[in-house]
């Protein structure tokens, strides 16, 4: 069943997606199913989350604040600064509808891959740092963190990854989502697992 849903969801993110796009997407679905295998999650969910976790990427920032105020999020003044944070959330309603018959866990999935949250599943936490770590990204850092995988324990790998977000938001001087602070905060009290 998950690889039919697969396949529909690969042809429909041929219709979404610029083509970097989708070979992102694609090679973030291979980074999930492996990191999954490494850590002991369902590759084939893994798979299809990370397929679909930039469903509503490309979106407009209208769009996207428009498409989460009609599914009940409540916007922060970083959502209405930076409306691609939403994508994720908006993302998974989105996947959610065009395939009826999409995992909740993996929607989940999806709508957490941006900034994390208070308590992630492990399958969250496959996904978030499957799209840090695909291979075609090419941050300072990263080679750090694929050394990673598999060496420390995935709530460890998935606290250094998020750290070194932050630093890169910090550096970069980006606004950090108030979610940010909060998952954060959940990480350094072990709260997150």
């Amino acid at each position: 069943m998950l690889r039919t849903i697969y396949e529909r969801a690969a042809a429909l993110l041929e219709q979404r997606l610029r083509a970097s796009a989708l070979r992102h997407s694609l090679a973030t679905a291979e980074q999930a199913a492996h990191l999954a295998t490494v850590y002991g999650v369902d590759p084939e969910l893994a798979r299809l989350a990370g397929l679909l976790h930039d469903w509503s990427r490309e979106e407009g920032d209208e769009r996207l604040t428009q498409a989460a105020q009609d599914s009940g999020v409540e916007l922060t003044e970083v959502d209405r600064v930076v409306p691609y944070l939403l994508h994720g959330q908006v993302g998974a309603a989105a996947a959610a509808k065009a395939l009826p018959d999409l995992p909740g866990e993996v929607a989940h999935a999806i709508s957490l891959h941006t900034m994390g949250a208070r308590v992630m599943t492990d399958l969250d936490m496959v996904v978030y740092l499957a799209d840090i770590l695909e291979p075609g990204r090419r941050h300072p850092g990263l080679d750090e963190l694929r050394e990673l995988v598999g060496v420390v324990p995935l709530r460890e790998l998935y606290a250094e990854a998020y750290a070194a977000s932050i630093r890169h938001l910090v550096s970069s001087r980006k606004y950090i989502h108030p979610t940010t602070v909060e998952a954060w905060n959940a990480i350094v009290a072990g709260e997150s697992e």
